[in-house]
C-alpha cells in the first residue's frame, strides 16, 4: 500500500487538532493592581537535592567556654569561596624568565 504525501499530510493535521483539543485554556485572576495575571496550580513537587555542607558546634559542659571557635557553614560563604577560588584559578599568571630564556624562545620561532 503506498501512501500519498497527501495522507502524511492528513496524518499531521489530525495529530495537531488532537493535541489543541486537549489543551486546557488558561486561568486569570485580578491582582492589586487590576491587572490579570494566570492562576498557577501545583501538578508536582520537585525536591532539589542541595549540596551537604558539614555544620560544627561546640558544647561547653559546666559553664566551661569551648577551646575553639564554633563554625557555621552556610550556602551563601560556601559559594563565596568557591567563586573567590575559581577567580584565582582564571588570573593570569606571570612568570619572569631571563634574558637568554627569552632570546632562545626568540629563535624557536
Amino acid at each position: 500500500m503506498k501512501c500519498s504525501p497527501l495522507n502524511y499530510i492528513a496524518i499531521v493535521l489530525l495529530v495537531y487538532y488532537l493535541h489543541v483539543a486537549d489543551a486546557v485554556p488558561t486561568m486569570y485572576q485580578k491582582n492589586s493592581n487590576h491587572m490579570l495575571e494566570p492562576v498557577l496550580i501545583p501538578v508536582s513537587s520537585t525536591v532539589i537535592p542541595l549540596p551537604v555542607y558539614k555544620v560544627g558546634a561546640v558544647v561547653a559542659i559546666k559553664g566551661d567556654k569551648p577551646k575553639e571557635k564554633a563554625n557555621l557553614i552556610t550556602a551563601a560563604i560556601a559559594r563565596k569561596k568557591l567563586l573567590e577560588k575559581e577567580k584565582k584559578d582564571r588570573e593570569a599568571k606571570i612568570k619572569p624568565i631571563s634574558k637568554e630564556d627569552f632570546l632562545l624562545s626568540k629563535d624557536l620561532l
